[in-house]
């Protein structure tokens, strides 16, 4: 921790911004296993899957530490207190987006079982939709002042936003259990 002269400002938009580069950098990787999986050469899928996933855990540390970053002496303006909130929330929705999709891919690609098969597709749509939401308001919000980054917090609130978001946490525990399970069998 820092005292004194020393201690530097929370910069919540610069964390945003670099948050939105993590995000998109790790979709993009997910979109590389994809594009293996389709090939089906499995020591390129297992490498980019691993990738991937190392991607993701590197957002969800980058969000941790932001998390931890704010002192209590701190005090921010209405608008940043709510863009600071909306970044790492945003984050964190499209990092178990990112998550729920690389691990429902990787199912994907193990199951034989109809049900199954629907089930981690869906996670895969409600995944991407989750994430593109989730990371256009990472990527926005430390680009917006005042009453705009308000607008943005109601825009990311809507019922149909809340109900993916929770939709999502709740698909997370068994997309992550059929992957594991599929991956003990291979």
């Amino acid at each position: 921790m820092r005292t004194g002269m020393d201690q530097q400002p929370f910069d919540w938009r610069e964390n945003a911004l670099h948050l939105a580069w993590k995000l998109n950098r790790a979709h993009s990787l997910i979109d590389d296993l994809g594009t293996a999986l389709d090939e089906g050469d499995e020591k390129t899928v297992q490498r980019r899957a691993e990738v991937a996933q190392n991607a993701v855990n590197s957002v969800v540390r980058a969000l941790s530490a932001m998390r931890a970053e704010p002192s209590p002496e701190v005090a921010l303006a209405e608008p940043d207190a709510v863009g600071s909130v909306l970044a790492m929330g945003g984050s964190g929705v499209a990092t178990m987006a990112l998550d729920v999709k690389v691990n429902a891919m990787m199912a994907l690609a193990g199951t034989q079982d109809e049900s199954e098969t629907d089930f981690l597709i869906g996670a895969c749509l409600d995944a991407e939709s989750a994430y593109e939401v989730a990371a256009a308001i990472v990527e926005i919000v430390p680009r917006r002042q005042g009453s705009a980054v308000l607008e943005l917090r109601r825009a990311f609130e809507t019922e149909g936003g809340i109900a993916i978001r929770e939709r999502l946490s709740q698909v997370q525990p068994r997309v992550r259990e059929i992957y594991q399970r599929l991956r003990r069998a291979a």
